[in-house]
């Protein structure tokens, strides 16, 4: 199933998995999306190739790099 990157995303949260680490619950045209840090990344930068908006992504990206390990 291919994402429509030009829909509006919004940020439904960011969740701790259990051998996954953090991931990043991304809702776009009704849809849930689940990004690890790597695949947020790659989100970031397709959009950014095609112009689009970041903001969110790279927001929820911080969010993830200012939580240090949780212990």
């Amino acid at each position: 199933m291919e994402i429509d990157l030009a829909e509006e995303t919004t940020l439904g949260g960011i969740y701790t998995v259990p051998g996954e680490g953090f991931v990043v619950e991304l809702v776009q045209g009704g849809t849930t999306h689940l990004f690890d840090k790597q695949g947020l990344q790659y989100r970031i930068l397709t959009k950014r190739q095609r112009g689009l908006d970041t903001t969110v992504e790279e927001k929820a990206l911080a969010q993830v790099n200012n939580v240090g390990p949780v212990f």
